[in-house]
This record gives C-alpha cells, structure tokens and sequence, in this order.
C-alpha cells in the first residue's frame, strides 16, 4: 500500500521529549531504549512541506514521552503554521508547568479555535501526588495567560481516591478562570499510592479496549482512517504514536513486529535528513501498513470503537461553552458506585 503526501490531512507532532514531570504511569517510566533529549527546533519544523501544511486540518502537539511547552520555539512553530494555514486548527496537550506567561500569552493567539488540554489532577494540595514536579499555581497562572492570549483551554482531571472529592471544585474554578471545558477521568493505572476512586465506577482503560476488541475487523490506521501521522522529537515518521512508543519500551508483545521495523529502516524515516514524500511512500510505512490489518494490537486499539473506549474513561464533563452541561454522565453529576 502506497501512501502519499496529498493524502495527510493531520499531523500528530511530539514537539520535544523533554518534560519536568514524573508521572508514575507515564511511558516515560517505561523506556528500554534511551530517547532524548529531543526537539523539533523551528529550523527542524520548515522542513515540513509548506503545501502540505497549507491543507492540513488539524495538527496536535502531543506524543508519547515529552511536553511540547519544553521546546521554547513553540510559539514560531504555532504562529508559522497558522500564517501557512489561517484555517488549521490546532491542538495538544501540556502539563503546562514551564515557560513564562509572557510565552503562553503568546501561544494562546495561535489556540484561538483549536483548545488546548490542560492536565490538572486536584488543588493545590492534591495536584502534585500525580504531576510529580509540577506546581497547581503556576500551571494556573500559565492557563490563565494562554486564555488571556485567545487560547481555547480545556481542563481534564485524572480521579484518584485522594482527589475524587475536588471534581467539581475544580470544574467550577475551570469555568471562572475561562476554561472552555472540563473532564474529569480515570486513570491508565494505580498503585497503593495512587489509589483509584472509592465512589466512582473505574474501568481501566486497557479492559475497555478487551471488552470492544472485535476479532474479525480490520484496524482502521491512522494514515489509511484519518489521513495522520505522527512526528517524533527525534525527527523519526511513523504512522501513528504507538508505533514509536512500542519502539522505545515494547510495553506490549502483540505489537513488537516493529521493532525489527524501526531497527532496519530508522536513517530512512527522519523527516530532518529526508522527504516526508520518500518516507511515506518508502518501504518501512508500506510494511507497517500492511501489518496492521490482521495485527492484533491494532485491531484493539484502532477500531470503529475507539471513541467510545474515550467516553467510557469520562466520569464528568462539563462544557462552559454552551448553557448548562454538554454531558453528565449521570443525574448527580459524577458517576457513583452502584
């Protein structure tokens, strides 16, 4: 299967691998290969061809190992992209901890009708026993400043027992500060530290993805399905984040054939040393491509499911957008135990 440049409608660019958090369960707990410190400098980024960013629809700053606040030229990349592309919109996530509020004031101007996820687990006496080495009011004042700047911020909240309590607190100070929207969800994981919620129904989001797994579907990838790829700090294409985060911690045996992949053909896929056109057409994605049909990983993960494996994840959400709430999942607003 041959994929072309005209095809790619969304990028999905890890920025920087660098963060100053220390999450528990992030993959970056998990690496077996050494990765970074890495980023896509402003230089690295215009390499990208400029018609294709033209047409792009959506680019999301996120990927697998770092926060993309870490790369200080965010602000030229954000604001070349929209002056190429006025329609673009743009997304991401950040832990929002580093950088000046002049520099999220700035980038904010660029969020203008995208959003930007915000990842805030509690109060101040809360936030930190899962954002390890982040600060609650610092990451405020830096939301407040990138919402000053036109930036469309939405806030999402891990729930663990020890902070389950705050949920709407922190949903109403969301809605104060300007947020656009809030979510509250459960965990990848927890541990006798992080302990999951004792009044909120949990499913673990990997027993989610078992219970949808359907065993006769094709995957739907992401390059084939949505017309993404994704663009690691280190300047390596492929076609979709797993692919790249199973390459630095093979955390899933089912999904290890790319190993060898990356191994053979890792000089070949750098979009810092080669055509994004001779990369999409060349021989690692055609091989990735053709794995993924019948991969068992894939299936799981990449199926007509998949967004209703995120919506199970969600135990309250409000969107200040519109009157009232968008979606509650239950009368009382967070989902009890039955």
């Amino acid at each position: 299967m041959n994929l072309h440049l005209e095809q790619i409608k969304a990028l999905n660019v890890e920025a920087s691998s660098k963060c100053t958090a220390k999450c528990p369960f992030c993959s970056r707990q998990q690496k077996i290969r050494p990765y970074g410190p890495h980023i896509i400098s402003f230089e690295a980024f215009k390499k990208l061809p400029a018609d294709m960013i033209s047409r792009l629809r959506r680019i999301t700053f996120a990927g697998n190992f770092g926060d993309f606040s870490t790369n200080p030229e965010m602000t030229d990349i954000a604001a070349y992209v929209k002056n190429l592309n006025p329609g673009v919109v743009l997304g991401g996530d950040t832990n929002g901890m580093v950088q000046s509020t002049e520099w999220w004031r700035a980038l904010g101007s660029s969020f203008h009708d995208g959003g930007l996820i915000f990842s805030v687990d509690g109060l101040a006496d809360t936030h930190a026993l899962h954002r390890v080495g982040t600060d609650y009011h610092a990451v405020i004042r830096n939301m407040e400043a990138f919402i000053r700047g036109g930036g469309v911020a939405f806030w999402k909240f891990i729930v663990f027992a020890h902070n389950e309590h705050q949920v709407e607190a922190a949903a109403r100070i969301a809605e104060d500060i300007g947020c656009a929207g809030f979510k509250a969800i459960t965990s990848r994981d927890y541990n006798d530290r992080l302990e999951p919620p004792r009044q909120i129904d949990v499913k673990l989001k990997r027993e989610i993805f078992r219970d949808y797994a359907d065993d006769e579907a094709c995957a739907m990838c992401n390059p084939i399905g949505k017309g993404s790829i994704y663009l690691a700090a280190d300047g390596t294409v492929h076609p979709c984040c797993f692919a790249h985060c199973m390459y630095i911690t093979e955390h899933n045996r089912l999904f290890r054939f790319i190993v060898p992949l990356i191994d053979k053909y890792q000089d070949r896929i750098n979009f810092k040393t080669r055509s994004l056109a001779e990369i999409l057409s060349g021989p690692y994605f055609k091989a990735v491509l053709a794995a993924s049909e019948t991969n068992p990983y894939c299936r799981m993960k990449c199926n007509v499911y998949k967004q209703k494996v995120r919506d199970e994840l969600v135990v309250y959400e409000r969107d200040f957008r519109d009157v009232g709430t968008m979606r509650d999942v239950s009368d009382d607003s967070v989902k009890q135990k039955g």
